[in-house]
């Protein structure tokens, strides 16, 4: 069965398509990536067709996103800095001085 980008649509309009939107949103950023495999998809239609996850796949997942969601941290914190510490210190201000001039 192929659902059509309007029953989508359509389907995401519920109040109760929260965990609909995540994992499309999820899915959606896997396919952009190269190391997202065909193998990786099998299993993920494995799982779809099984209708459950395994506890152990489950806590085994939890545990790869809590180390992937450290190295996403760590790359932003290398490429953007810390924020909070850009928000601290505001730039000072120039000293002006008053100089009469004699015209």
């Amino acid at each position: 069965m192929t659902t059509s980008t309007n029953e989508l649509l359509l389907a995401l309009r519920a109040p109760t398509s929260g965990w609909l939107a995540a994992v499309i949103c999820a899915l959606d950023e896997a396919l952009l990536d190269p190391d997202f495999t065909e193998q990786h998809r099998a299993m993920l239609r494995n799982l779809l067709d099984n209708g459950q996850v395994p506890a152990s796949v489950s806590a085994a997942s939890h545990d790869r996103l809590q180390r992937f969601e450290e190295a996403v941290q760590t790359l932003h914190d290398a490429l953007i800095g810390d924020e909070s510490a850009l928000c601290e210190a505001p730039a000072p201000r120039p000293h002006l001085t008053l100089c009469a001039s004699a015209a």
